[in-house]
């Protein structure tokens, strides 16, 4: 059936603009010394993983250990999970985990690191480990988040948990930030080289101090490329480019638009006034209101759990109930979580369907 007869609303993925975004990424970064690791965490789909692998990609980043669990099970064999894993609980499904394939977390204190040795060596494990950086210098736009200070703190924990049983010391990882609020390149550049400079300098006292500093990894779908020309970093987090959303299209990233909603209209209470059958509980609304693909005439106003509203730029336009449109996200990682299943699209025509695997995988 053609992609506008399917029932909706649905998740839909032309998956040609989706391999041309993972091709051109991977092209990107071929021949380089930095290299893409991909963060799954968007499309929570070990298919789209290993097309990400096939484009040059050595490994993936993932979001939470369960994530991680299904990308093993699919035989993906290099993975970070770019978090803290803490409890025993958790930590014992790591380190078993770990048995299966290269898997890499991220450490800020040497409690739980200790719980990670010990579990570790409990199950004959060997579980590589990155000091995660707080970069955050009250500079606009750095996510203060979790973390230890740069400089001494981290080269003193490195060397703490390098003495540990059953883990092994990778380097570091520090997020620069979403860079949203920065609205020009010299900007945004600016700001990558302030943010990033303290953790590039942790990686130099860190190498001094007597540690080998296999990587550093950081950077996203918004500072790929300028991530990639600090010296010193080694890896790029992005994952949003497969896809995209209007809120990467704002900041100049133009990578295709791959992923919609497809909605259909299912009243015209007024002229002006367009109600459709998706809303909070089919595409997110974090990062603002979706529009629609292709109708500039259409104005998101707000959305229930069940419904969109739009306000009809000209009301005698004939935009009837039954009519499907659709809706561009404005946050593609909140909006996947949101479905079971891609309808996976080619051409206007529907393909079938791909189950999002990684959903629901939140611990």
């Amino acid at each position: 059936m053609k992609v506008h007869e399917y029932d909706t609303p649905a998740l839909i993925l032309d998956i040609e603009a989706a391999e041309r975004n993972i091709k051109r990424m991977g092209e990107y970064f071929r021949g380089k010394k930095v290299h893409l690791r991909p963060h799954v965490k968007v499309h929570k789909s070990p298919f789209l993983a290993h097309k990400q692998i096939a484009a040059g990609a050595p490994g993936i980043t993932c979001a939470k250990l369960s994530e991680a669990e299904v990308m093993a099970n699919s035989g993906i064999d290099d993975i970070l999970i770019a978090n803290q894993i803490i409890g025993p609980y958790k930590i014992r499904k790591l380190a078993s985990l770990a048995k299966q394939c290269n898997l890499r977390v991220l450490v800020d204190d040497i409690g739980n690191a200790r719980e990670l040795s010990k579990f570790a060596t409990g199950t004959g494990s060997k579980i590589g480990f990155l000091i995660e950086v707080n970069l955050f210098r009250n500079l606009e736009g750095i996510l203060d988040r979790c973390g230890v200070p740069p400089g001494e703190p981290a080269v003193e924990l490195a060397h703490k948990i390098a003495g540990l049983d059953g883990l092994e010391f990778k380097g570091l990882m520090g997020y620069e930030g979403s860079l949203r609020k920065f609205t020009t390149p010299e900007a945004r550049s600016n700001a990558v080289k302030e943010a990033l400079g303290p953790l590039i300098e942790t990686r130099r006292m860190i190498e001094k101090s007597g540690l080998v500093v296999e990587d550093v990894s950081s950077g996203g779908t918004n500072s790929y490329d300028l991530v990639s020309r600090v010296e010193g970093v080694t890896e790029i987090e992005a994952g949003s480019y497969v896809f995209m959303d209007t809120s990467y299209r704002k900041a100049g990233i133009d990578f295709e638009q791959s992923l919609t909603i497809l909605t259909g209209v299912v009243s015209r209470p007024r002229p002006e006034k367009v109600i459709v059958d998706a809303g909070l509980k089919t595409i997110s609304a974090d990062h603002g209101l979706p529009p629609i693909k292709g109708r500039e005439d259409l104005e998101c106003i707000g959305l229930n759990a069940e419904h969109g509203h739009y306000r009809l730029a000209k009301p005698s336009e004939s935009t009837r109930p039954g009519e499907r449109l659709e809706m561009v996200p404005t946050h593609v990682d909140t909006t996947v979580c949101l479905h079971d299943n891609y309808v996976i699209a080619r051409r206007g025509e529907v393909e079938g369907t791909l189950r999002v695997e990684g959903r629901g995988k939140l611990q």
